[in-house]
C-alpha cells in the first residue's frame, strides 16, 4: 500500500522577540493603569467612609454623678480626625499630648478629656471650608473652635482648634481635643520643628501669638554665654502715651506690654507694642482693698456674674493681639472667689494666659487659673515703686538675683522713661551676670 505523502506547508517568518514585547508591554501597563485607577477609588472611597463613619459614631461623655470623663470621646476624635487628614493625603505627626482637667462646679467633680497637638503637611492646598464640611457630619458634636494664623520662618501656619460640644448641667461644654498646626503644602522640616518646639513650651495647651520675631532695634541683648536664670520685665500701665513706650519698644530685649483699656491711646499702643515684637497684656482695672479704684469702669465685687464676664470681654476686646491678661490694682477683687472665677471663666473662653500681679497676697489668683488649666504665674517684684533710675537699676538687681536662686522670675515696671532708661542701662549688666531676658508667656504655665 502507497503510504500518502504529507505535503509540508512552508514556514512563515516568525515575529522578533522585540516587536511583541512592545504591544504585550503597553497591554500590560493599560491593565495596571486600570487596576491601579480602580483601586485608589475604592480604597479612597473606602477610607473616606471610614473617616465618616468615626465622626458620625463619636460617643458621649461617662458621667458618674460627680465627675464627667471625656478621655474616649477624645481618643475617637483624635481616630476621626487623623482618618480624614489621611484621605486628604496630610502627613500627620503629634507632637504633644496633654491630659486636661476642668472643675465641674454643678456637682463638685472634675470634667476630664484629652487634647492632642499635631503639625499637617498637606499634599494640596487645606482649606477651612474642607474641614468644616467634614466636622458638620459630626451632627453638632464635633465643631471647629478657633481659627488663628502666624508665621514661622517666613511660612504660613495656620492653627486649627477642633472641639468636642456636649450639654452638661445645662451648660454648654467645649472640649478641645485636636489642635491642627497646617503649614503650607509640602512645608520644610525645619518649620514643623519651630513649631513643635512652640507647643511643648506650653504645657496648658493655651493658645498664644506664637511669632519668634525677634525685638526692633539696631542691637539685640548679648545672650549669656552660661545661662543662671531667666528673667521677664512686663511694663504696666501702658496706653496713655504712645511717645513713652516708643522708648521701650527701641530697648533691644523681650518686653512685655500691659496694655490699660479705656485710655487715649490703647489700641494705638498695643499695635506700637506688637510691631515692635513685643508680647501683648491687658492691665484688667480689678477693685482695689480699702481706697477707691484710679478707673472709672472696673471690675468688682459688687457685680452680678454675667455684669463681671460681661465687663470683663468688653475690655479685652479693646487691647488687639492679647495673649493674657494680669490685674491693674484688684487687691481686693483678687481674693474674692466668685469673681475671680467668673473672670478665669472668660479667660479660658478666650484661651489667655493669666498673670497674678500679687496686689494682695491673699489672691487666689494665679492658684484658681492653675485648677482651671490655663497658663498663669505670678510677679515676684515691682521694680519703680522708687522712681528714680538708681533705685529701679537696683531692683533689677534683685531681680536678676531672684532669677538666679529660682530659676527664673517675672517682675513688673510701670511706662515711665526712668523706668525705660534704667531697664536699657542694665541689659549688659544682667547679661554678664548670666541673666536671660525672655518674654513673660515664656515663664508661665
Amino acid at each position: 500500500m502507497r503510504q500518502k505523502k504529507t505535503r509540508r506547508t512552508p514556514s512563515r517568518p516568525s515575529r522578533s522577540s522585540g516587536s511583541l514585547i512592545k504591544p504585550l508591554s503597553i497591554l500590560f501597563l493599560m491593565i495596571s493603569i486600570c487596576v491601579g485607577a480602580y483601586w485608589n477609588l475604592h480604597t479612597g472611597i473606602v477610607s473616606e467612609q471610614l473617616a465618616d463613619s468615626k465622626i458620625v459614631n463619636i460617643e458621649k461623655g461617662r458621667d458618674n454623678g460627680k465627675d464627667a470623663i471625656y478621655t474616649d470621646v477624645s481618643q475617637e476624635m483624635h481616630e476621626a480626625i487623623d482618618s480624614w487628614l489621611k484621605t486628604q493625603g496630610a502627613d500627620v505627626t503629634t507632637i504633644d499630648t496633654q491630659e486636661r482637667t476642668e472643675k465641674r462646679h454643678a456637682t463638685g467633680g472634675i470634667i476630664r478629656w484629652t487634647t492632642l497637638s499635631k503639625t499637617v503637611i498637606p499634599t494640596k492646598p487645606f482649606t477651612r471650608e474642607a474641614l468644616e464640611t467634614q466636622l458638620n457630619k459630626g451632627g453638632g458634636k464635633t465643631v471647629l473652635y478657633r481659627v488663628e494664623k502666624t508665621k514661622h520662618d517666613g511660612k504660613d501656619v495656620t492653627e486649627y482648634d477642633i472641639a468636642y460640644f456636649d450639654m452638661l448641667d445645662t451648660e454648654q461644654l467645649y472640649l478641645v481635643t485636636d489642635k491642627l498646626y497646617v503649614t503650607e503644602p509640602k512645608a520644610n522640616s525645619n518649620v514643623i520643628e519651630k513649631v513643635k518646639n512652640m507647643i511643648l513650651r506650653s504645657s496648658s495647651g493655651s493658645l498664644k501669638d506664637t511669632s519668634t520675631k525677634s525685638p526692633s532695634s539696631d542691637t539685640a541683648q548679648t545672650l549669656p554665654s552660661q545661662i543662671t536664670g531667666q528673667l521677664a520685665i512686663v511694663i504696666d500701665d501702658c496706653g496713655s502715651s504712645t511717645e513713652i513706650l516708643q522708648k521701650f519698644n527701641t530697648i533691644p530685649i523681650p518686653l512685655t506690654y500691659a496694655v490699660m483699656p479705656n485710655k487715649k491711646y490703647t489700641a494705638e499702643c498695643a499695635e506700637s507694642g506688637y510691631e515692635a515684637n513685643r508680647k501683648i497684656f491687658v492691665h484688667m482695672p480689678m477693685q482695689p482693698l480699702n481706697i477707691q479704684s484710679s478707673e472709672t469702669v472696673y471690675i468688682g465685687t459688687d457685680m452680678s456674674d454675667s455684669k463681671v464676664k460681661a465687663t470683663a470681654d468688653e475690655m479685652l476686646d479693646q487691647v488687639p493681639h492679647a495673649t493674657g491678661m494680669n490685674n491693674h490694682q484688684g487687691s481686693m477683687a483678687t481674693a474674692d472667689t466668685r469673681l475671680m472665677e467668673d473672670v478665669m471663666s472668660v479667660l479660658k473662653k478666650r484661651r489667655l494666659m493669666y498673670l497674678d500681679s500679687r496686689t494682695n497676697s491673699a489672691s487666689i489668683g494665679e492658684q484658681l487659673a492653675s485648677s482651671m488649666g490655663i497658663a498663669t504665674s505670678r510677679n515676684n517684684l515691682f521694680i519703680d515703686n522708687d522712681a528714680d533710675v538708681s533705685s529701679v537699676k537696683n531692683r533689677l538687681r534683685q531681680a536678676g538675683q531672684i532669677a538666679k536662686n529660682n530659676g527664673s522670675a517675672i517682675v513688673i515696671g510701670h511706662c515711665r522713661l526712668n523706668t525705660a532708661q534704667a531697664i536699657r542701662e542694665m541689659v549688659g549688666e544682667l547679661n554678664k551676670e548670666g541673666i536671660d531676658i525672655v518674654f513673660a508667656t515664656d515663664l508661665m504655665q
